[in-house]
């Protein structure tokens, strides 16, 4: 089981960035967050969202979604681009085990565009 992602639901309100960095920090930080949103540099209005595990990034992208292994990342491969090397330095996502919920990203998503699968 996974977060997943359906980025055409997303509207970009951060709030599942913010509940993931609580959950890791106990405050509301967007840098500890081990899910990640990310804007093409070349399209103002194109969003998606990057959830970090232990093995891949699974990308949530307006043309779909799919996980990139780490090494291919790190070696130039794969579709996250220069936009997903700030993540690679965070948490891998753990489900907010020690919550015993559902994940906090997903729990509060307002549009229900981040999901467990």
């Amino acid at each position: 089981m996974r977060v997943k992602v359906k980025p055409m639901d997303c509207t970009g309100c951060a709030l599942c960035e913010l509940a993931c960095g609580f959950h890791w920090d106990e405050a509301f930080s967007l840098i500890s967050a081990s899910i990640m949103q990310y804007r093409a540099e070349e399209k103002k209005d194109y969003l998606g969202i990057i959830v970090k595990t232990e093995e891949d990034l699974f990308l949530g992208r307006p043309e779909g979604a799919e996980a990139v292994k780490l090494g291919e990342l790190q070696k130039g491969g794969g579709g996250g681009g220069a936009s997903a090397k700030p993540i690679l330095i965070r948490e891998a996502c753990d489900m907010c085990e020690s919550v015993g919920k559902d994940p906090q990203c997903v729990a509060i998503c307002p549009h229900d565009a981040l999901y467990v699968e």
